[in-house]
């Protein structure tokens, strides 16, 4: 086998340069220390409220706090330990508060997910120490809402984090024996943990994590099942075979049967099922416990914060995730909807043709129609929301609402086409094409002509009869040599076989399959219509999940056709690959200068609050 070449100088560069931008987090706190001193907003509650059990009054709570106090502990421990290792903080200031979130976003939320993102994409993180980031991972840092709140003291950083570890503790413990090995009971404690940062947070600890330990389960003692009705999928569902494709080879229809076949096979291995569930509902039992002590899901402010059903929540997700996401977005996109021979070759990810299109006219009348009426009978506006023109969404919702009433139904295309995209992504994967499967020929020699067959027959015939009148005298006679007739391989068994491998390599590289993509659209949904407020902060797990489970960025066929001759269409081909990359931080990067020079530079008065600065953000 072919050395590989060893990375160039700007590869290495590249790859030292990636932790480095992490330092723009504490930048950024600097500067609103610098130009924002005091709290703002709700950091008015938080950093009091931290303060308060700084001086070890655990008993007194701030009636308007509505999520729990896993924050306060945070920048306890953390102030702690630094009390104990050089003399400060004696007291906490906002500044300090500040820090401990700092502290969660720019080393310890990097570190975990590099952590979880090889292990979903089943690779190891064999970078040097001072080069172990990558370029996925900073962009997630680096996604606005998130970036924007690691600078104030926010609970967004650490509510993320822990689910995150929790995560990562999950998948390290489908090796430990038993249900009471040391990795569950620590991913009980960082569950049960999770709840003490944010509410939602049981949606992904228990229902997401919970779910894909079923289908793991599943997967494992299952076999593919190759029927495509709905009848045999679910008959076949409860004989073992399970029916799940992947995301780059599904049909709208395929969700719906992969949701039979999960199932079926699930009430086939009830008991197998219930046992591998024992953690998560034990997660689920804590916050039960929780919700019956306090009588409600949040703390404080109750009156506003009542849960109900805000299906709308399920719409506005597209777009919030296409307007940060389209650099990752649009060039795959483009591949589905151009004719390969319309796509420049630098851009061309050779997707096949079953693939391409847009969605199919069954598709659109059965999610339309869904839409709109979750829109006309759902449209749920809290009295915050155009209460507060602090908040990006204020002005969303002035347009989407106040411009004229049908804006809010011809948004549906929008939310349509925008689900579409996000959705796809989770199959906009490639993988090096399969090997040519050839009769093999010895070294030095020309494939036979159909006129030589019979002479090349006749001569291994007369070579072996040769063999046998040079045995030694008075050896036995030997047996006589079978003879085996082999058939040609067909092309459709060529097919197949390469089918295989092109599967076996997507799965390999952690592409989703609609199972998946069926556990994280329940757990998002869950998690956000029962919020009867739409503030981006939300949407933040959601997209984090989203983001960490996309397959790695598609490479360009012209790319995969041929390993690269030279060092100069080797760097090319890093860079057609990583093009996306690179444009998705540079549009974080954008907007991220741009709102944090709004907070810091462009506030303004309100009439009945003369002298006191308000600023804009998300």
């Amino acid at each position: 086998m072919e050395k590989l070449k060893p990375d160039s100088g700007l590869a290495r560069a590249a790859r030292y340069v990636v932790p480095f931008v992490l330092l723009l987090i504490p930048f950024w706190m600097i500067q609103i220390n610098n130009v924002v001193p005091e709290p703002y907003l709700d950091e008015v509650f938080h950093v009091s409220q931290a303060q308060t059990y700084w001086e070890h009054k655990w008993t007194q709570w701030n009636p308007k706090i509505t999520t729990p106090p896993g924050l306060y502990f945070w920048s306890y421990a953390i102030c702690a330990a630094l009390l104990a290792v050089r003399g400060s903080p004696t007291k906490l200031s906002t500044e300090a508060c500040r820090g401990t979130n700092v502290a969660a976003a720019a080393v310890f939320l990097p570190w975990r997910l590099q952590k979880l993102l090889d292990l979903i994409r089943k690779q190891r993180n064999d970078r040097p120490s001072g080069a172990w980031l990558s370029h996925t991972v900073l962009n997630i840092c680096l996604f606005p809402p998130l970036f924007f709140f690691s600078g104030l003291y926010y609970t967004d950083i650490l509510a993320l984090l822990v689910v995150v570890e929790a995560y990562n503790w999950d998948l390290k413990r489908m090796s430990g024996l038993g249900v009471a090995s040391t990795p569950t009971l620590v991913f009980i404690g960082l569950g049960v943990a999770a709840l003490a940062f944010r509410q939602t947070n049981i949606f992904w600890v228990a229902i997401f994590l919970g779910g894909l330990r079923v289908i793991r389960k599943l997967r494992v003692t299952s076999k593919p099942c190759k029927s495509t009705g709905f009848v045999d999928v679910a008959r076949r569902g409860f004989n073992n075979e399970l029916f799940d494709p992947l995301v780059s080879e599904a049909s709208f229809l395929d969700y719906f049967k992969t949701a039979l076949s999960l199932g079926a096979a699930a009430m086939g291995k009830l008991r197998q099922v219930a046992l591998s569930l024992i953690p998560y509902l034990l997660i689920l039992a804590a916050f039960g416990g929780f919700v019956a002590w306090n009588n409600g899901v949040v703390l404080g402010h109750k009156e506003f914060h009542t849960a109900g059903l805000h299906l709308s929540q399920m719409l506005y997700i597209w777009p919030y995730f296409l307007f940060f996401s389209w650099p990752i977005l649009v060039v795959p996109v483009v591949n589905l909807l151009l004719p390969q021979g319309w796509l420049p070759k630098f851009v061309d990810y050779g997707f096949p043709q079953k693939q391409k299109g847009l969605p199919k006219l069954l598709t659109t009348l059965v999610i339309v129609p869904l839409m709109l009426a979750v829109v006309h009978f759902n449209t749920v506006v809290h009295p915050f929301t155009l209460a507060d023109n602090r908040h990006y969404i204020f002005y969303v919702f002035r347009i989407l609402l106040g411009y004229h009433p049908a804006v809010k139904y011809a948004a549906v295309a929008a939310y349509f086409y925008c689900g579409w995209m996000v959705l796809s992504a989770f199959g906009f994967s490639t993988v090096p094409l399969p090997p040519k499967l050839v009769p093999a020929v010895p070294a030095g020699e020309k494939p036979a002509q159909p006129g030589q067959k019979k002479e090349a027959k006749t001569k291994q015939k007369t070579e072996r009869q040769a063999r046998l009148t040079k045995r030694a005298p008075g050896s036995p006679q030997p047996a006589k040599e079978p003879v085996r007739q082999q058939q040609p391989i067909t092309k459709e068994a060529i097919a197949r076989i390469q089918e295989h491998i092109v599967q076996r390599q997507r799965q390999q590289q952690g592409s989703p399959q609609v199972s998946f993509v069926l556990v994280w659209l329940v757990a998002t949904a869950l998690s956000l219509v029962t919020a009867p407020l739409v503030e981006p902060r939300y949407f933040i797990i959601p997209w984090v999940m989203w983001r960490l489970h996309l397959p790695p960025h598609p490479t360009p066929l012209v790319y995969r056709l041929q390993r690269p001759r030279n060092d100069r269409e080797d760097l090319d081909a890093k860079i057609a690959t990583n093009f996306t990359l690179f444009l998705e931080t540079y549009w974080y990067l954008a907007i991220n200068a741009a709102t944090g020079y709004i907070f810091l530079y462009n506030g303004f008065e309100w009439p009945q609050e003369p002298g006191k600065i308000q600023r804009f953000m998300w």
